[in-house]
């Protein structure tokens, strides 16, 4: 059994997708998790799964508008 970097690139996204739900910080498990959909949406684009991509921009974009709320009402507290 042979592993080429496409599947490699599809293992790593999904280490950091079920690594970030072990995060106690909502912003730690924001990030690494929009990590591992950033790369799931790389990945999905090589292999022509255009579901799977847009499910995971969609998910970055929510992580990172969400981080940017988090950051806003802690600049304003």
């Amino acid at each position: 059994m042979e592993l080429n970097l496409v599947e490699l690139l599809g293992y790593i996204a999904t280490f950091f997708v079920a690594v970030s739900f072990l995060f106690k910080s909502i912003v730690h498990l924001r990030v690494v998790n929009s990590i591992g959909a950033i790369l799931f949406v790389i990945y999905s684009v090589i292999i022509s799964a255009y579901p799977v991509a847009l499910l995971n921009a969609f998910l970055a974009v929510v992580n990172v508008y969400q981080l940017w709320r988090l950051r806003q009402e802690k600049v304003s507290k």
